[in-house]
């Protein structure tokens, strides 16, 4: 009888378990897609509803150095500043 107990009460402990992980968002939605576009160029675009700065985007392309230059643009297309990166000696993805 108290293995019965036993193996029932797991059985309700592990559904309750198994549903909430069910119920609960696995990921997380920054409101941002990413996607290559035609060229090759990685363009990330916010997606979420927000009434100021609504439309940023960003693109990311390589140079004929081997740099990744990332270009920042507001919801109106206007340039925001621009990003270069690229692996050091070392292994590092640095920045400037």
């Amino acid at each position: 009888m108290l293995i019965m107990k036993k193996i029932t009460f797991l059985a309700i402990t592990f559904s309750i378990f198994f549903s909430a992980q069910l119920l609960t968002v696995n990921k997380a939605e920054a409101g941002v897609t990413c996607k290559y576009d035609f060229f090759g160029n990685y363009v990330c675009r916010e997606t979420g509803f927000n009434s100021f700065g609504s439309g940023n985007s960003s693109t990311t392309k390589r140079d004929f150095f081997g740099n990744d230059v990332t270009t920042f643009k507001n919801g109106y297309g206007q340039s925001t500043g621009t990003m270069t990166c690229k692996t050091d000696f070392f292994g590092n993805y640095v920045c400037n």
